[in-house]
């Protein structure tokens, strides 16, 4: 990765977490899902307002580093007014482009999302770049 990406990757990394976006409890929220890593002790709370198979919003509290804040802000944006079943299939294609070594993260068409690439190269960090996306199916599950 040239030094020039690196630095537009970490500069959108910082803004996400200094100033997550949709951090908040949603107090009329149709499902919740919380989730912890007990390896670095981040702890995310995903909540969901879905209408006719569409997240109508999307919001979190976290208690977590700054990957982890960076990635919930992100996915809280990237779901919210899209359908249910587009989200599972972007957050699946995320986790799997981190998890995997040869898939790259390039093929998500969202250019923030695109700065957690990052992460793959830090592999006990991964696991703070999937949780949000981890809690977001979880709380999935509890509509069905």
């Amino acid at each position: 990765m040239n030094p020039e990406l690196k630095a537009l990757y970490r500069d959108t990394l910082l803004k996400h977490s200094r100033e997550p976006k949709n951090k908040s409890v949603l107090k009329d929220a149709d499902a919740y899902f919380e989730l912890k890593n007990p390896l670095c002790g981040d702890v995310i709370t995903l909540y969901l307002k879905v209408s006719q198979k569409m997240v109508s919003e999307a919001t979190f509290e976290a208690q977590c580093c700054s990957i982890c804040m960076a990635s919930a802000s992100m996915l809280t944006e990237q779901i919210t007014r899209s359908d249910v079943e587009g989200g599972i299939d972007f957050a699946d294609s995320l986790i799997e482009s981190l998890l995997q070594p040869g898939i790259s993260i390039a093929a998500l068409e969202n250019e923030d999302i695109q700065s957690l690439a990052g992460v793959k190269s830090f592999p006990s960090r991964i696991r703070c770049a999937t949780l949000p996306w981890e809690a977001f199916k979880g709380a999935v599950s509890r509509l069905r």
